[in-house]
């Protein structure tokens, strides 16, 4: 299954600190917004198979590659990914019967995957209000072919549409795995919109099973964040191991070690901390925040010389760095 979880906004789950821990504010909202679009592009936009298995009902189906007068079939359309093909198709069927069942479900699918792969949320968002629509319709027949599915599309798109809708996402997501199917994603879905909810240890539940089913690089960095959320470092920090370990990705690993460094500073761990931004700036040296945390260490360490040559060096290459300049002037 393809997994296409991109989120248009900084909404990806993520170690936000409690109140009492949150050191220089604005430069963590900063990282961590990196890292909520970082990590879901980088997991999310890997093909693998069709996101649908829409062939599940014949009788929903144009049966060849083509029809009577020669048009290529939504199913051919389909299996090549060619969602744009799909949703011509299904327009024009759609023109004629407002009410067809099989361009309903094909232009509601199409719909969802066409618009994860826009870029702006301005392009996103009426894509993914078109494939909202189409799905409830298709809901709203008796006997409904594919319901699991449909229902495990629309609280994908739901959860697309913003935290607003993570209640909506998580019903219908749900509501298709009590029908009884899963999608290669369903679990980390899942595992979001509980997270959005605020309701971590569910959120954490569905992660843990995703991982044992499927262990990826990622998943290890979501499930260090959540523990984090939940005031678990010991078990955070053990994850944001496994992440550094298993990844190749740079993105992954310096945002697991923004983490880990975050951690150890808390814990008085200076030491540790230091070497986490330095293991950054090896494979970053254009990293301001590395330098920021950097001289964080070495003013906890009562050496101010140090401290503000590192905070210089991240105005050099940030000059509106809030947290370097807090610290300087």
């Amino acid at each position: 299954m393809e997994r296409n979880m991109i989120l248009p906004q900084s909404r990806y789950q993520t170690g936000y600190r409690p109140e009492k821990r949150r050191r220089g504010p604005i430069i963590i909202i900063t990282i961590v917004s990196v890292l909520l679009v970082g990590a879901v592009l980088i997991f999310f936009l890997t093909p693998k198979k069709l996101p649908v298995d829409i062939s599940v009902d014949e009788t929903t189906l144009s049966p060849g590659d083509t029809n009577e007068e020669g048009d290529v079939s939504p199913e051919a359309l389909w299996k090549q990914g060619d969602y744009s093909g799909v949703l011509s198709w299904s327009n024009r069927v759609l023109d004629q019967d407002p009410l067809s069942l099989e361009a309903l479900i094909y232009h509601g699918f199409a719909s969802f995957y066409y618009g994860i792969g826009q870029y702006t949320p301005e392009e996103q968002l009426p894509v993914f209000d078109d494939a909202i629509a189409d799905l409830r319709r298709a809901l709203l027949f008796d006997d409904v072919p594919m319901k699991a599915q449909i229902q495990y599309v629309l609280g994908k798109t739901y959860y697309h549409k913003g935290r607003y809708y993570a209640d909506l996402a998580l019903r219908n997501l749900l509501a298709s795995e009590e029908e009884g199917y899963e999608g290669d994603d369903t679990l980390e879905y899942i595992g979001l919109a509980y997270g959005e909810l605020g309701q971590y240890q569910k959120s954490l539940d569905y992660f843990l099973k995703a991982v044992e089913k499927e262990p990826s690089d990622i998943l290890y960095l979501t499930i260090g964040q959540t523990y984090d959320k939940m005031e678990l470092y010991k078990e955070a920090e053990a994850f944001l191991l496994k992440a550094i370990g298993a990844t190749e990705d740079e993105g992954i690993e310096q945002k697991s070690r923004f983490l880990l460094g975050s951690l150890y500073m808390d814990r008085g761990e200076l030491e540790k901390a230091k070497s986490q931004y330095e293991k950054i700036l090896e494979t970053n040296k254009r990293s301001a925040d590395a330098y920021y945390y950097l001289g964080e260490v070495f003013e906890k360490q009562n050496n101010r010389v140090k401290a503000r040559a590192e905070w210089r060096r991240a105005l050099e290459i940030d000059p509106s760095h809030y947290g370097a300049l807090t610290k300087l002037y």
